[in-house]
């Protein structure tokens, strides 16, 4: 695989992560201070570090990171329906880092997309945990 078409999948990594730092912090803020709206703000953090992560390893293959981001659907208004789509977009990383993981032959690239993803499973979990919680 050419350098050029793995700064294109990093670059698909950053727009997704982009997107969800965008939502997780906006629905972060518009739901009432409880403990998902704190688990959404943290989450977003996360997701600053993994586009910086991705950032960086797209510099070093000499390419120029992407800061684009897709149209924005925050989810149905309130803590529940926010969790249900955030709950999907962590789904959707999951899956294109998988496929990403499968398709990219450089270990250290590899190594560092595998800690995101379990990083990303961890995110799933806690956001299926809060949304049971609320539905209690």
């Amino acid at each position: 695989m050419k350098k050029e078409e793995i700064i294109k999948l990093l670059n698909e990594d950053i727009t997704g992560e982009i997107e969800a730092i965008l939502i997780y912090m906006r629905n972060s803020f518009v739901t009432e201070n409880c403990p998902p709206s704190r688990k959404m703000e943290e989450v977003a953090k996360d997701e600053m570090r993994h586009t910086e992560w991705l950032a960086e390893l797209i510099v070093d293959l000499g390419g120029v990171p992407s800061m684009e981001h897709k149209p924005l659907n925050f989810g149905r208004e309130g803590a529940e329906g926010f969790l249900k789509r955030l709950i999907g977009l962590e789904e959707g990383a999951i899956a294109q880092y998988k496929d990403h993981i499968s398709q990219i032959p450089n270990e250290e690239i590899k190594k560092k997309l595998q800690h995101i993803l379990e990083e990303e499973e961890e995110h799933l979990k806690g956001f299926k945990e809060h949304l049971e919680r609320l539905k209690k």
